[in-house]
């Protein structure tokens, strides 16, 4: 073991106190940890590094050397030069019972240390001052011994405090270089050239090895006691072991037997020391360190060397044991070998030629002596180990031949049969016959065959399973893995089988290890804690399971903890081959691998409960490792506290070990910063831990770890780390930032104080603001209010007199109030068109139109005003066929009220102009008077909202502000010319094309609900207007609901109605409900602005319920803006009418609607094809006219299928029932039954695989001629001609 090692002469080696190994070579010191071999090298010593003596003590390490004795102590790390004036080389360091330190050298004699700090220097001039050793025995006598001159042999007289030779007798001269006492009190020298000797009670010295007898033992450089009938003596010729009790002698260390051979080769050995495990540890001169585990003897190792009596092959995969106790080794490499375990070696054997080149699988010895040989592809093989006689059998084309030539399986029963498996079946072979029996077929490798307690054959194959063979029922039953059944076998692929002493089966397979459960005849795995579940081989030994896998020996007693050995416990490797095991007569234990085979006893194989403690050695800082101030490295092992800069806590690493060096490989370790991780990391044999990017802070550092057999130390190494900020957050850069914050809260502070005075200037100014706001709100909102409110009455007064003017000539009188009411209606829809200005929600709705038609109608509107006032109204209107993107409506009211204010101020003239621009891109719209003109100061602000001009005439001021917000949106412009006292001309400039429509907030023209054709401002019908009746089955009036919270209203539309409905009226929408409860309603008119329940909401109750939802409902408003009108019709009515409204108009929207859905409802009656769903309104009476539809499909066949039947299938009364299905298809039940009847009849014969009788009888009819009749009275067309028609027939 010389890796890492400044040398490879050592000649010192001791374990400290804590469990660290110390060398001392020619070229300094070394500390191992059982990982890593660390150097130390003292200053003091300059080049020359030589270590001549070690010692551990309490305190520290003392070091011997060519300059004296210096003493490195373990809580300091530091080399001490102890107070003695040596400058010759050391040779010994003892400490007495009193704390003496005696110290031998070459040159110097012997120095002393006493523990009062005091020194005795003793010279030896009649030895010049050369001494070997000096000795402390165990009555605290100090002697010296020397290979100078006579006396050899001295003791100290501590009276006279002085050395004093000792008489001893011995035939010839002798001399002396290590003196040892061993456990009994006999004191034993090693000498230079006269071996071994032992000093008697008398003073007589015996020769107990003498090198020229025993040719070894010259030259003894150290003694060491093992045991009390071992010593171990280093000599130049190695290491010689001498019984004390026998005084037998063996070359070598006894403790190296299975771990490196039967002897060493290492020869000069200068030190031999054990530590607390039991490893002895050996320093010689050139061989550098070697050690011996205490458990390298567990298993003894046998591969393949080459050597003629040694192993011939590698790839073991049988054993079996003779009469004569020799084992017989199968391989597929090395044929057949035979080991004899009392001679430790390989012997030949008859036929060996023959045998050795074969690939042996299969081996088993039967009663007479013969041994029965498996092999692949080359027969059965018997050798009958008396005679040596071979003979072979192999498949041949008879059936009493081997079913196959290969076996890798053969096993003689309890009844003494001998059956043979082969890669095809089993066969048992007749002793009397001389040939086999084809037993039965397995189409697998069988790699084991078992005996159980019932004579049971168990035979273990590679991909089939397990099968099982019942000699006497001769049935065959397999076990297979199912990977949904926990209770079969882990893996198809079985290497092994065994039944125990208690009769149990176990199975080794690749999925691991289960036992047989014959209870409930199935398997019960059996979880092993190692990394491969792959069982080989099983050999019970005193209720334990000695499991060989591809990762070692497994040693499993249920219920306690697993043993796992592997290559560094002295395996000779961890790969097992299947079923290649045995345990032989004398309890030894063949396990074949794929690199020879290891035997073991096992009740040497203990656990190692030595608890070995654990250590921090070094640190790494970025992958750098850390020294001490003298260049030392730095050892953490006695540190208890460390701090580090910010900097260094970026990546720092730890290195600990365990000291326990059976097999260090197989340590494992688990380590803890705590503060920064949340529990241990358990890291297996990984020695280093890295951390990263560790914040400013306190953390201790936790290590704990295993021996080699995985007992866990009680022992901890812990550490504490302090990681100080970086300078930029030290106490100091706090304060510095401490001030800065104070400075900067007081430039805050005034900051703040200086924006809350800002604020508060704003904060005025904004309530002075929002106050003005709030009053021009409060007056938009009243005036918006009262416009809704002025709707109503102004629809009360235009309604009445349209039915008065239509009826007979109308008054000079009646003209005057309808023209006033229109222009009141004008001023409210003004106030309305402001109020959406203000509120941002005026939309312009582009298309293009004609401007020459736009422009020829408001004049013609105007003309008359102008006429009355006698005034002169031009007009100069553009092409005729000029047409621009604009709003026509927004555009009308910009001209409307820019002639208005004309009229109003103009003298006696107006002038309209419309004119395209010279670049064709826009044109122009000119109003001019010449009446009082505006001031220069009014002119600025003419078109602020509520401004008026001074002499100003009565007026709302609101106009021109909706002139211009109406020109802006259409991306145009407006501008005002006057002159006082001559008048004034607004000119606005609009785009011809409108470039984004559908951006900035605009919106494409919203559908409008389907009118019918007529004149709606004339009040005028179209010619092809249509009466409907609104039933044609019943003579009595429909009954109309009119909701509206005015009784006004409620009384104009009521007695307009009247002739033709039964009108019920209510005050909102709660009211409107109560009476729908009680009454069939067949149309609805409500308001929307309503107490309690408005309008909107309303119309949601009445079309959620399924009674109410076919009901149409008509919406009458006084909003006028786009929202709500969608509103409207998204919450179920099916027209909206904005107030004021025209009663012809109304009447007109209701004769439509109902026109349509009449239309809808002969398409149904009549049309075979034409669904039900097609003619629902709303959702809810789609889902009502399909599930009626599927209650009838379903019950065609049912006799009481009625119209009570389906009113109960439908949960609704006989009465809802007749009244929803007439206002949704205009036909009674009865007749309802009758035509989905048809209309499935039609979509069957659409399909054309029926006959029309056949149809006839599905759908409910009793004859076909009634079915014919009742079909062409509903559809116009005879079932055969609407089947050969494809379904194209119909009225």
């Amino acid at each position: 073991m010389n890796d890492g090692l400044t040398a490879n002469a050592v000649r010192n080696i001791v374990q400290d106190k804590y469990g660290f190994i110390w060398f001392g070579t020619d070229n300094g010191l070394c500390r191992y940890d059982g990982r890593k071999v660390q150097p130390y090298r003292i200053a003091g010593l300059g080049i020359s590094q030589y270590v001549s003596a070690l010692m551990a003590g309490d305190e520290g390490l003392y070091v011997g050397t060519q300059k004296g004795v210096f003493l490195l102590r373990f809580d300091g790390q530091a080399f001490e030069r102890l107070p003695m004036d040596i400058h010759s080389t050391v040779t010994y360091l003892s400490k007495d019972k009193e704390g003496s330190l005696w110290v031998s050298t070459m040159e110097q004699g012997v120095w002393c240390l006493m523990a009062d700090s005091k020194i005795r220097h003793y010279d030896f001039k009649e030895v010049d001052g050369f001494i070997s050793q000096v000795y402390i025995d165990r009555d605290n006598q100090i002697w010296t011994v020397t290979n100078r001159r006579e006396p050899v042999v001295q003791r100290l007289n501590r009276l006279h405090d002085r050395f004093e030779p000792q008489k001893l007798r011995f035939d010839g001269s002798y001399n002396a270089l290590r003196m040892l006492q061993t456990s009994d009190g006999r004191l034993w020298f090693g000498t230079w050239e006269n071996g071994l000797l032992l000093m008697h009670d008398d003073g007589r010295l015996e020769q107990v090895l003498s090198p020229a007898v025993a040719k070894t033992g010259s030259h003894i450089h150290t003694l060491f006691e093992r045991s009390n009938d071992c010593i171990y003596i280093g000599c130049d010729d190695g290491v010689v072991c001498f019984n004390p009790k026998t005084r037998e002698i063996h070359r070598g260390m006894m403790d190296m037997q299975g771990s490196e051979g039967n002897s060493i080769a290492n020869r000069f050995v200068y030190s031999i020391t054990s530590d607390t495990e039991g490893g002895l540890w050996m320093g010689s001169y050139y061989g550098g360190v070697t050690y011996i585990s205490p458990i390298s003897r567990r298993f003894v190792a046998f591969a393949k060397d080459g050597t003629p009596d040694g192993l011939n092959g590698n790839v073991i995969s049988q054993f079996c044991e003779d009469r004569q106790g020799r084992i017989w080794v199968g391989s597929d490499d090395g044929g057949l070998m035979c080991y004899a375990p009392k001679e430790q070696r390989f012997l030949d054997y008859p036929h060996q030629d023959i045998l050795s080149r074969m690939n042996v699988h299969a081996l088993c010895l039967d009663d007479s002596g013969d041994l029965w040989i498996g092999t692949y592809t080359d027969g059965v093989l018997v050798m009958n180990l008396e005679t040596g006689q071979l003979r072979r059998y192999r498949q041949t084309d008879s059936q009493r031949s081997l079913d196959n030539s290969s076996s890798y399986s053969i096993c003689i029963d309890s009844s003494g049969r001998l059956w043979v498996a082969t890669m095809a079946g089993l066969n048992l072979y007749d002793r009397r016959q001389d040939e086999f029996s084809r037993i039965g077929k397995i189409n697998a490798t069988t790699i084991d065959i078992d005996e159980d307690g019932q004579g049971r054959l168990w035979l273990s194959t590679q991909g089939a399973g397990v099968w099982r063979y019942d000699c006497k029922s001769g049935e065959f039953r397999q076990y297979v893995h199912d990977d949904k059944d926990e209770t079969s076998i882990p893996d198809d692929q079985v290497n092994c089988a065994l039944v125990d002493q208690n009769g149990t089966l176990w199975i080794g397979s690749l999925g691991g290890l289960c036992r047989y459960d014959a209870e409930n005849d199935c398997f019960r795995r059996v979880r092993l804690e190692i990394r491969n579940q792959n069982v080989m081989s099983i050999i019970e030994d005193h209720g334990a399971l000695w499991l060989a896998t591809e990762r070692g020996v497994v040693k499993y007693v249920p219920g306690e903890a697993i043993q796992q050995f592997t290559r560094q416990d002295g395996l000779v490797g961890e790969q097992a081959q299947p079923n290649a095991s045995i345990k032989a007569s004398d309890g030894l234990i063949y396990i074949g691998t794929t690199n020879g085979f290891s035997t073991f006893y096992p009740y040497r194989i203990s656990v190692n409960k030595t608890m070995s403690p654990v250590y921090i050695t070094s640190m790494e800082i970025l992958n750098r490792p850390e020294y001490a101030s003298d260049g030392q490295p730095l050892d953490l092992s006695k540190t208890k506290e460390i701090s580090l800069g910010y900097s260094d806590a970026r990546m720092l690493t730890f290195s600990f070990a365990s000291l326990s060096y059976c097999s260090p490989e197989k340590n494992q370790y688990a380590y803890c910063l705590e503060g920064f991780d949340r529990e241990w990391n358990y890291v297996d044999n990984q020695n280093r831990a890295t951390y990263t990017n560790i914040p400013p802070g306190s953390y201790t550092f936790r290590v704990k770890a295993t021996n080699n057999d995985g007992i866990w130390s009680d022992h901890e190494a812990t550490l504490k780390i302090v990681v100080h900020p970086p300078f930029w957050w030290s106490w100091y850069a706090k304060l510095f930032y401490l001030l800065l914050i104070g400075v900067a809260i007081w430039y805050y502070v005034r900051f703040r104080l200086r924006r809350v005075e800002l604020r508060h200037q704003r904060e005025m100014q904004r309530l002075n603001e929002e106050k003005e706001k709030e009053v021009r709100e409060a007056r938009l909102n009243f005036f918006t209010m009262i416009a809704h409110e002025i709707r109503t009455p102004v629809s009360l007064i235009i309604g009445p007199l349209e039915k008065m003017m239509k009826g007979s000539q109308p008054t000079a009188d009646l003209r005057v109030i309808d023209r006033n009411a229109h222009r009141l209606l004008e001023l409210v829809n003004q106030l309305l068109d402001f109020r959406k200005v203000e509120q941002q929600s005026l939309v312009m709705h582009f298309a293009p139109q004609n401007i020459h038609e736009l422009v020829q109608s408001v004049s013609e509107r105007f003309a008359p005003t102008f006429e009355q006032g006698g005034k002169r109204f031009l007009v100069n209107a553009p092409d005729e066929h000029f047409t621009a993107m604009i709003d026509k409506e927004a555009v009308t009211k910009v001209i409307s009220n820019l002639l208005t204010n004309a009229n109003k101020y103009t003298k006696d003239e107006v002038r309209l102009t419309c004119n395209v621009e010279p670049d064709g891109e826009h044109f122009r719209i000119e109003v001019a008077d010449n009446g009082v003109g505006i001031r220069e100061e009014d002119r600025r602000r003419i078109f602020e909202p509520f401004f008026q001009a001074q002499d100003n005439k009565p007026g709302t001021g609101i106009g021109l502000n909706i002139v211009k917000t109406i020109v802006a949106q259409h991306h145009g412009d407006i501008s005002v010319a006057s002159e006082v006292g001559k008048g004034s001309v607004f000119t606005v400039v609009l785009p011809v094309v409108q470039e984004e429509m559908e951006k900035d907030g605009l919106r494409k023209e919203d559908p409008e609900p389907f009118l019918p054709a007529e004149d709606t401002k004339s009040g005028h019908m179209s010619s092809d207007t249509i009466s409907i009746p609104l039933s044609s089955s019943d003579a009595s009036r429909p009954t109309m609901l009119i909701v509206d919270d005015s009784e006004d209203m409620l009384d104009f539309l009521a007695n307009n109605f009247q002739e033709k409905y039964e009108v019920l009226r209510a005050g909102d929408g709660i009211e409107a409900l109560n009476l729908l409860q009680k009454h069939e309603v067949s149309i609805i008119i409500s308001d929307w602005m309503m107490p309690r329940m408005d309008g909107a909401e309303f119309c949601r109750q009445v079309r959620r319920n399924p009674l109410t939802s076919h009901i149409p409902f008509v919406m009458l408003t006084a909003k006028t803006d786009d929202d709500s009108k969608v509103q409207g019709m998204d919450v179920g009515a099916d027209t909206y009418i904005e107030k004021p409204f025209s009663v012809q108009y109304l009447e007109a929207c209701i004769r439509n609607m109902l026109l349509m859905r009449r239309r809808l409802m002969e398409k149904f009656a009549t049309q075979p094809a034409f669904s039900v769903e097609e003619i629902a309104q709303n959702p809810t009476d789609n889902e009502f006219l399909i599930r009626m539809n599927k209650i009838i499909e379903e019950n065609f066949s049912n006799p009481d299928l009625n119209v009570a039947f389906l009113a109960d299938k439908l949960n609704i009364s006989r009465s809802g029932l007749f009244a929803k299905i007439k206002t949704l298809v205009d036909v009674t039940p009865n007749e309802m039954i009758q035509i989905v009847r048809l209309k499935k009849a039609a979509q069957l014969l659409r399909e054309g695989n029926r006959q029309i009788s056949e149809v006839c009888y599905m759908v409910g009819f009793s004859t076909p001629s009634y079915f014919s009749k009742c079909f062409q009275k509903q559809f116009g067309i005879k079932p055969g001609a609407y089947g050969s028609s494809g379904g194209d027939g119909g009225s």
